[in-house]
């Protein structure tokens, strides 16, 4: 299983790329598959089973409660008026204890740090249980110590779980140290792929 970074200058098509493979925005052009078959033919339903996403720029009007939240990510495993079974429960709990907020589960998100919110979104998308998990600058809003701990949950979901792991990144320490593939974007195109030593070079980065 991959663990993909999409590192790259502003502006280059990072987040649209990992929109685009994750079925938020439609391709103009070419096909998009997943397990060879077209994004666009798979149901939101099963789609949600597939892939989970955690945007950067996530929104809450509500003031929903943690657990709630992160309980939304069962969703796409539940029927039209279906409850919560013990195991979606369970499964919740563990994404909870996982990410270190088991201590707010019932803390409106309204009152959370912007930091505990983006532990929030990774809670509900470990919930989720996707093959496949992609994230847009988790890092973002974290202290060292709570970025070091979010990528070793990563490493450990990929690892461990056979998680596919995509991420958009600035963080070039962080791809270097966690990463084992990095994709190189400049103006849209793809620059260069391989090991992050492989494209984390000084040629290679001064290039962009």
């Amino acid at each position: 299983k991959s663990f993909l970074a999409l590192i790259g200058p502003n502006g280059s098509g990072k987040t649209t790329l990992l929109q685009l493979m994750s079925g938020l925005l439609q391709a103009k052009s070419g096909q998009i598959r997943l397990q060879d078959r077209p994004l666009n033919t798979l149901r939101r339903r099963e789609l949600a089973r597939q892939i989970a996403v955690i945007a950067s720029d996530q929104y809450f009007a509500f003031p929903f409660p943690v657990a709630e939240i992160v309980a939304m990510g069962r969703f796409p495993y539940l029927g039209r008026l279906q409850k919560l079974t013990d195991r979606d429960l369970q499964i919740v709990e563990e994404a909870l204890q996982r990410t270190e907020i088991g201590h707010l589960k019932d803390r409106p998100i309204s009152q959370l740090s912007s930091g505990e919110r983006q532990r929030v979104l990774l809670a509900r998308a470990i919930a989720q249980s996707p093959a496949i998990l992609m994230l847009d600058e988790p890092n973002t809003h974290l202290d060292i110590h709570h970025q070091i701990g979010v990528f070793r949950l990563l490493q450990h979901l990929n690892q461990e779980h056979s998680m596919t792991v995509v991420v958009v990144l600035h963080d070039l320490t962080a791809a270097s140290a966690f990463c084992r593939t990095v994709a190189l974007l400049s103006e849209g195109k793809l620059v260069k792929t391989g090991t992050p030593q492989e494209v984390i070079t000084t040629e290679t980065i001064r290039s962009v």
